[in-house]
């Protein structure tokens, strides 16, 4: 019922969608932000936060990181390990417990885009060390007010977060790109499956909406607008032409060439012309 004649898949938009509206934009642009007194970055961090066992601005980074989704124990698992959803029973107890043995939303994409990697890459890894070494920094000065080079030095760890973060989301953008690419070429076989095309099209839409809640997303305004041109309000279907497919492919193939020239993607992870071997 939540999948539209045109190809829509209003569930799966809508989720993709909040990836980015509500978890990046929490993180990106709320609490890793530094253009708010007192908010974020540029929270107190000289004494206790309501009786709490930590500052303001410790408080403000650990939001962040949790709007990442990632496990406390993130950094000891496999990626085959993080990108398997149901979670790792770590202290052998018999249960997953939600808040220290399972990764969430981006967290988990950030593993499936390492493993399906042509040319190696390591989203977990960087996104979990600017996490970290941030955190640790803070832990280590809680109680008295940061430096400008102690600011200077978290706010590269928050940059890094924040682009492991964010390449995650357009690497997956790619692999959904790519499969959107095969069903078109795919269109009235006997393999087709509208149901799949519209999920996948769908979600490579919905996360494509993330980056403009970055306000230090690589991809400029004028490029983000331009994807969404290339990637149109719908899927191509079997009811168009051939020429309107064959264009189609083309307008896909020059969004995922924008999006690797704004991440700075190895071509191999891009894939070729026909969607396949990349992401």
């Amino acid at each position: 019922v939540y999948v539209s004649p045109t190809g829509l898949d209003y569930q799966q938009l809508l989720q993709k969608f909040i990836r980015g509206a509500v978890a990046l934009s929490q993180g990106a642009d709320d609490y890793l932000d530094d253009d708010v007194e007192g908010k974020g970055l540029l929270s107190d961090h000289t004494a206790a936060a309501d009786g709490q066992p930590y500052t303001s601005l410790e408080h403000q980074w650990d939001e962040g990181f949790g709007y990442f989704g990632a496990a406390r124990t993130m950094s000891d698992w496999t990626d085959d390990q993080i990108a398997d959803t149901p979670g790792l029973d770590v202290n052998n107890d018999g249960a997953v417990d939600l808040e220290r043995e399972l990764n969430w939303g981006t967290s988990v994409y950030s593993a499936k885009r390492d493993l399906g990697a042509v040319a190696a890459t390591d989203f977990t890894a960087d996104a979990w060390s600017g996490f970290y070494d941030g955190r640790a920094l803070l832990a280590e000065t809680a109680g008295s007010a940061l430096t400008p080079d102690q600011v200077d030095e978290l706010a590269g760890y928050r940059d890094q977060a924040l682009t492991a973060w964010e390449k995650t989301l357009a690497a997956t953008v790619v692999h959904y790109l790519n499969r959107t690419i095969q069903h078109t070429a795919n269109l009235g076989d006997a393999s087709y499956d509208f149901g799949v095309h519209a999920k996948h099209w769908s979600e490579m839409k919905g996360i494509a909406m993330a980056f403009q809640f970055n306000p230090r997303s690589p991809m400029s305004d004028s490029d983000f607008a331009e994807m969404h041109a290339l990637m149109g309000q719908a899927p191509v279907l079997e009811d168009a032409s051939a020429a309107a497919q064959s264009d189609y492919v083309t307008a896909l193939l020059d969004a995922r060439d924008l999006i690797g020239a704004a991440y700075g993607f190895d071509v191999a992870n891009l894939g070729d012309e026909d969607g396949e071997n990349g992401w």
